[in-house]
């Protein structure tokens, strides 16, 4: 056994809300049941004519199958244009934020870093620090006993 001391904290995801349970665990998402029902009727198919008061359901439950199947796809392909919807704006976020940058120390460098005139391209003008701005007026203890409200009696 060892006697050393592990300062890593373990990680571990909260339990689900509510969670599945019994012959359920592990089977709640969309393609776990896809999958699950994929079994059943891989293996019922072989022997539906043995059974015929199951042909009009299993009929039906491949018609549900399938359906799924067609709606996990769909559901794959969203997936993969979010991601790549994301990807590109990333990207552009990335970009325009150089090009703006890039832009807008230029305009400085022309106009001067404080010049008023860069308030025409949406630039403020250049951090005045903490002097240059303005500070609200704080109260005198007479001005603030002043403006307290009365009770009114």
């Amino acid at each position: 056994m060892s006697t050393v001391e592990n300062n890593i904290p373990s990680v571990t995801p909260p339990p689900p809300v509510n969670p599945a349970k019994g012959n359920k665990r592990g089977q709640t998402t969309l393609a776990a049941e896809i999958d699950r029902w994929q079994a059943m009727a891989n293996n019922l198919a072989p022997q539906i004519d043995q059974l015929p008061g199951l042909k009009e359901p299993f009929a039906e439950f491949q018609t549900l199958l399938t359906q799924a199947k067609d709606l996990r796809n769909q559901l794959n392909t969203l997936r993969a244009g979010v991601d790549n919807a994301l990807t590109q704006r990333n990207q552009l976020l990335v970009n325009g934020g150089d090009l703006f940058s890039r832009l807008s120390l230029g305009l400085q460098s022309v106009h001067g870093p404080r010049s008023p005139l860069l308030r025409e391209f949406g630039l403020n003008r250049a951090s005045r620090g903490r002097a240059g701005r303005a500070r609200p007026r704080r109260r005198r203890r007479s001005e603030v006993a002043s403006h307290t409200p009365s009770t009114g009696k």
